[in-house]
């Protein structure tokens, strides 16, 4: 049973990764930023733009994650320099997005909202067909989970928030949150092996 949610968080995360590529170049206008290069957050925006503002807006709604974005950018800028190169680029940007999201939170006592209808698509035409094909038939599975259970999976996976975190979010106890995970976690399983619910 364990080998099996293993498999499924495997799935998950993998969908979640960018490809080699983009990562590099990632990488690099990073790097590019710490050597006071500021134009090369555009390209930061080109590539990663998305992924971070759809971080944004799960946290604090529409109304408020491109201000998040806006200082998530003036973050990357003033803390580039401590970047690590041997990191995930793409995990230390939404990290960046997250912190200050939750911050904003925190400070505006915002209303936290994630908006699963707006769930960042997992598939792109970067993909190979065996990837996309996995991505399709878990946003297909994730689509057919509960409001509290995809909220849960989208913080877990794609924000990467601890079991605490999501908690405070979701305002819910700890061991809610994670029930309700072992539970999404169990129904992505065997939907995913061809299995209803």
């Amino acid at each position: 049973m364990q080998q099996k949610i293993d498999k499924c968080k495997r799935v998950v995360q993998n969908i979640f990764t960018m490809n080699e590529r983009d990562g590099q170049k990632l990488n690099n206008l990073i790097l590019s930023v710490a050597d006071g290069y500021a134009d090369c957050l555009d390209g930061i925006y080109e590539i990663a733009g998305g992924q971070m503002y759809a971080a944004a807006l799960s946290i604090v709604g529409r109304d408020n994650a491109e201000d998040v974005l806006h200082d998530s950018f003036i973050k990357i800028a003033r803390f580039a320099r401590k970047y690590n190169p041997d990191t995930n680029p793409y995990g230390w940007l939404i990290k960046i997005v997250r912190n200050t999201a939750l911050d904003y939170v925190r400070s505006k006592k915002a209303h936290t909202a994630v908006s699963t209808e707006e769930f960042y698509s997992l598939t792109s035409s970067d993909y190979s067909p065996e990837k996309r094909e996995s991505a399709i038939a878990l946003e297909q599975a994730i689509a057919k989970l509960d409001g509290d259970e995809r909220k849960v999976i989208y913080y877990t996976y794609y924000l990467d928030m601890t079991v605490r975190e999501i908690a405070s979010a979701m305002k819910l106890s700890k061991s809610t949150v994670q029930r309700i995970s072992e539970k999404a976690e169990q129904k992505l399983k065997n939907l995913l092996d061809g299995g209803t619910n």
